[in-house]
């Protein structure tokens, strides 16, 4: 090996998930955040609340025959648990020290702390969190526990004198308030997919054009920008999939005429973009123009009624209201929004009731929109389909937009 290639494998810039003292930050958020909840420690499993607290990330986290836990106590760093073949993707990828393998001793692939999972979760709860009372679990609301429920159960009945109990809002709470390096992954995220979104969308030719050209166009323009991760790649187009909202896309040709709503996002170094852009094939009419301009103006009303201290709710009737107080007032089919980071949809959501308080940090995917349809009927006779989405942080003084502000209408004439 060259100098150049040794001194880049000691580099550890080149590897790491992010800085140490990102990785700081995570970790005394969440044990900050547990102390004021009373938990004593945190069994992770989700591949995001994993990456969040370890910085450790492999598509190996998408198999779910073979689990990978981290438990954190209130103090100290974490403790991930997983099978030998990942410890040194873990060591690449983390600041974390404190790693237990498991695995079969026979195949001789290294230094092994437990043949199973449950050995290793009794070294950390008893050996080194040794007096650990309740444990938190991801099993509330917007987060799931990424294992299988019979291996669950073994761990509930193995340590039978720890109260296993919902640590989802502990976790939540962490997470939901941004660091300056979070914010800077979200806007680059955001960025890459609002511009791949408008140069594809502006390409559309009705009558050739298809709904998959239209997502595989927005894909790879994401991918050459830097998105290193997709969500989801909604299109919609003309009825009957105007009523569908979240769809993907299918081989129906784009035809002059239609609208076509794109709900797009994209992942950098985890964390998402969550936009929503609406085109219009052809010379729209002034009802069309009025409803994309309502939806665009409804998130920006939700957007200027962002500071620190208003509650969620308070932004869920502000958006509502703005389009209950137009002529479109009985087409608000849905809640206004929720928290990104990394997961699209994430804590707090935007709704009716929501007594969570905004804080500056957190960031929002605003979306409103307008949806004809028969009341008597209900959703499924929606045959129109009109939404704006941007991502909105909260400063210290009121809000800015980390996303767009793009175009109520994107028209594309001529083609």
């Amino acid at each position: 090996m060259n100098k150049e290639g040794s001194e880049l494998n000691k580099d550890d810039k080149f590897y790491k998930s992010f800085s140490q003292e990102e990785y700081n930050l995570h970790i005394t958020k969440l044990q900050n955040q547990m102390k004021a909840d009373n938990i004593d420690a945190l069994l992770l499993s989700m591949p995001e609340n994993v990456y969040y607290a370890t910085g450790y990330k492999t598509w190996y986290s998408s198999s779910l025959f073979r689990p990978v836990f981290c438990v954190l106590g209130q103090t100290g760093e974490p403790y991930i648990i997983l099978r030998v073949l990942e410890k040194t993707t873990v060591q690449l990828y983390s600041w974390t020290k404190n790693i237990l393998c498991w695995g079969t001793p026979t195949r001789k692939l290294g230094e092994l702390q437990a043949e199973t999972v449950i050995d290793a979760l009794r070294i950390v709860f008893k050996e080194h969190l040794n007096g650990v009372k309740n444990v938190g679990l991801e099993a509330g609301d917007g987060l799931h526990y990424y294992s299988s429920l019979t291996l669950l159960k073994d761990i509930i009945d193995e340590f039978n004198d720890i109260d296993f109990i919902d640590g989802s809002l502990t976790i939540q709470k962490a997470r939901m308030v941004k660091t300056k390096w979070e914010l800077d992954r979200i806007r680059e995220a955001c960025k890459a997919t609002e511009d791949a979104i408008v140069e594809t969308g502006m390409e559309i030719v009705a009558g050739v054009t298809t709904e998959k050209d239209v997502s595989r166009g927005i894909a790879k323009r994401m991918a050459e920008k830097g998105i290193d991760k997709f969500s989801y790649l909604t299109v919609i187009s003309g009825n009957p999939k105007y009523s569908t909202f979240n769809a993907y896309s299918t081989d129906r040709v784009i035809q002059k005429d239609d609208v076509v709503l794109v709900d797009i996002s994209g992942h950098i170094d985890g964390y998402a973009s969550d936009l929503t852009r609406v085109f219009y094939i052809g010379k729209p009419s002034e009802e069309i123009i009025n409803m994309a301009q309502v939806s665009f103006d409804s998130v920006l009303s939700g957007a200027k009624a962002l500071k620190p201290g208003v509650t969620v709710g308070e932004i869920n009737k502000v958006c509502e209201d703005y389009i209950k107080n137009t002529k479109y007032k009985d087409y608000v089919v849905h809640s206004s929004g929720h928290g990104i980071g990394l997961n699209v949809v994430e804590h707090p959501m935007i709704q009716d009731g929501g007594e969570t308080p905004l804080e500056e940090g957190m960031v929002f995917a605003i979306e409103q929109g307008v949806y004809p349809y028969d009341p008597s009927v209900g959703a499924e006779s929606i045959n129109l389909c009109i939404r704006y989405e941007d991502q909105i942080a909260v400063t210290k003084d009121g809000y800015e937009y980390i996303s767009g502000p793009g175009k109520p209408l994107y028209i594309v004439e001529g083609k």
